[in-house]
């Protein structure tokens, strides 16, 4: 009764903080990008931008938000009462989760720790697709353990519905598509399958890749006019999100390093001995195929690959740690063993030798190759490391925990655990081995309530082991409890100072932390301080920031770089407007210097990251740093009729 009421006071608060004043806060870019749309849809009844091409990202949450804002909810706010909305009906679901894995003690364990964190909290109130897929995830996965766990075929049919509605709010609905193939092979683990599993797996597989196009495909691009100038050659930006996907592969130095080939017979002579010892063994059963592909997996120097098959395969029982720990297996991985000692070296040797490129300087970057497919590094260790180290630690401790209790586990048939489990894993791998554009904790965010179910369960095992059973209870929901509040997932004073400027503009806090939380940008003073200095002189406004124009509606230039990352996504009509501000579009500093020579003011609003090289191509103009507010500045170019001040 006590974890019931605590439950209920945490939901409470939970949904205060995540309801409470949704405006204080100006759009981020990403919000910006859906309220621009839901503009679009409610002017042309679609999504599609006035130069061409339709935005399908986060469909059904722009649909939401148009009728909210028909019923008369703000445009700001409406993305933003949806996905907060999705915050609290997902806890039913995680609740029944935690029940169906370890009782309903577990489940209202992590319904608590949702309720007041943080993260979940600040996602909730941001009006972008991340929320409302975690709803849609957390109720799939309840479907999931039915079809799974209880062979339910009525389930399939709702696993195909969160499906399509999941491929609808985000591309993580591919994620979804795949994992429908999931239940039968786990229940099965093998190919003798029945007409009806066979005819769902089909039907799953066409569903698979109708969201695999919609999901993948670049319909703003959908245009009659050509949206990039006819001399611009794609993928020039000169910013990478990941310095080392521009390298050449290490088989590409190792075919130019005639002394490393021919050293790479050592780990292929060890292959070749541990494939003599799986040949002898001769056992008919699927040992020898998975280990088999580690083997051939750490000879390509993919180590994450060559472990993800050894923990999959054992996971859903298709062979059992007892076979992958006979002396062909131990003779299987002193392979590996070989092959991973052998690429490490070569990678430390090229990325130290003279001259160093830079990226050879950094700590351990020469491990990167070893373990960038799937991408654990950049997707979750260096994101994770930098913005919750300690949660970060934590769950990496339980989950690890989690898989040792389940791989020791004997159970008959597929229990709810073991499955969740199995999901996890292979979401989390898919996940990592998916494009993401960029490296942040938010990819995986959707995760995070499965990953609590399975850590609080991983704690509840442990101390059954150590407490009386009639003191259990009590301990387990203290040692949940404690390890939750020493994360930096919890943070009550943060949900009480929500609407705060300090907390809403993520002051005091690291770069990492900022994007865990979802960088906020004051527009608003931004604008304010621009109008009361250009007052009514005519003053030229000039944005570099996707949203600036929405709170001033002056603004008469967007402005980014050809050498931008962001500028194929940005530019139409042959780089001569902005596909969001529909304002005409400056593309180089040249530009910008022939509008700041005219006769009035100039005010460029820009991200201060970018004012360095900015600022030293426009020194002929005399640029002058106006104001600094949290991550952006304005920059003041005098006219030929006065000076800005």
């Amino acid at each position: 009764m006590a974890l019931l009421l605590l439950a209920a006071g945490a939901l409470v608060f939970g949904t205060l903080a995540r309801m409470r004043s949704l405006g204080a806060a100006p759009l981020v870019v990403d919000e910006y990008f859906i309220v621009r749309s839901v503009q679009n849809l409610l002017r042309h009844g679609l999504p599609v931008f006035d130069c061409g091409g339709l935005y399908s990202r986060g469909l059904l949450l722009q649909y939401l938000a148009a009728l909210l804002n028909l019923s008369g909810v703000s445009l700001e706010v409406a993305p933003r009462w949806v996905s907060a909305t999705c915050g609290v009906l997902m806890m039913p679901a995680v609740y029944i989760i935690g029940r169906r894995v370890s009782g309903p003690n577990i489940g209202l364990l992590v319904v608590i720790a949702l309720a007041v964190s943080v993260w979940e909290t600040e996602l909730s109130r941001f009006g972008r697709m991340y929320v409302p897929f975690q709803a849609v995830f957390v109720w799939y996965v309840v479907c999931f353990l039915r079809r799974t766990v209880d062979g339910d075929r009525r389930a399939a049919v709702w696993l195909a519905v969160l499906t399509v509605v999941g491929a609808l709010l985000w591309e993580g609905g591919v994620l979804l598509a795949l994992a429908n193939l999931l239940p039968i092979l786990i229940r099965r683990r093998s190919l003798k399958l029945e007409k009806t599993e066979w005819l769902e797996l089909v039907g799953f597989g066409l569903l698979l890749v109708a969201v695999y196009y919609f999901d993948t495909g670049e319909f703003r691009f959908f245009e009659s006019v050509p949206a990039l100038p006819s001399d611009y050659a794609a993928g020039t930006g000169d910013v990478l999100l990941n310095p080392w996907q521009a390298t050449p592969s290490l088989w590409e130095l190792l075919r130019a390093r005639p002394a490393w080939l021919a050293l790479f017979g050592v780990p292929g002579l060890a292959a070749l001995l541990a494939l003599r010892g799986l040949w002898l063994r001769r056992g008919a059963d699927w040992a020898t195929p998975v280990l088999f592909a580690a083997l051939v997996s750490a000879l390509a120097h993919q180590l994450v690959i060559s472990g993800a098959i050894l923990l999959v395969a054992a996971l859903v029982r298709l062979t059992s740690v007892r076979q992958l720990l006979t002396p062909a297996a131990r003779g299987v991985y002193g392979a590996i063993a070989i092959s991973a000692a052998f690429w490490a070296a070569f990678s430390y040797w090229h990325w130290s030798a003279p001259p160093a490129t830079g990226l050879g300087r950094l700590p351990l970057s020469f491990l990167y190759p070893l373990t960038s497919v799937p991408d654990i590094v950049g997707q979750v260790l260096r994101p994770w490391g930098g913005a919750v180290p300690r949660l970060g630690i934590e769950l990496l401790l339980l989950l690890s925990a989690a898989v040792a209790q389940t791989l020791h586990q004997t159970e008959p048939g597929v229990s709810a655990n073991r499955a969740l489990l199995i999901l996890f894993v292979l979401l989390l791998l898919a996940t990592c081995a998916s494009d993401a554009p960029r490296h942040e904790t938010r990819y995986l965010f959707y995760l995070y309530p499965i990953a609590l179910v399975l850590g609080f369960t991983a704690v509840g095992h442990f101390v059954q082991r150590l407490v009386p059973s009639a003191a259990a209870p009590l301990a387990i929901a203290c040692a949940c409890v404690g390890l939750f509040m020493v994360t930096e997932d919890f943070q009550p004073s943060h949900l009480i100072r929500i609407t705060q400027p300090a907390v809403l503009f993520r002051r005091n806090l690291s770069a990492a932390q900022q994007s865990h939380l979802v960088v906020r940008d004051d527009l608003r003073a931004i604008v304010q301080w621009v109008n009361r200095q250009s007052g009514a002189r005519g003053a030229q406004i000039v944005s570099a920031v996707q949203g600036l124009d929405y709170y001033e509606p002056q603004v008469q230039y967007f402005y980014v770089d050809r050498s931008d990352f962001n500028f194929e996504s940005y530019s139409c009509r042959y780089g001569t407007v902005d596909r969001w501000s529909n304002r005409p579009l400056l593309q180089s500093t040249a530009q910008l210097e022939a509008l700041s020579n005219s006769q009035h003011d100039t005010y460029l609003v820009t991200y201060s990251a970018r004012l360095p090289p900015l600022l030293s191509q426009l020194r002929s103009v005399r640029p002058r740093v106006a104001l600094v507010v949290d991550h952006l500045s304005v920059v003041t170019f005098p006219g030929h009729g006065g000076r800005a001040e």
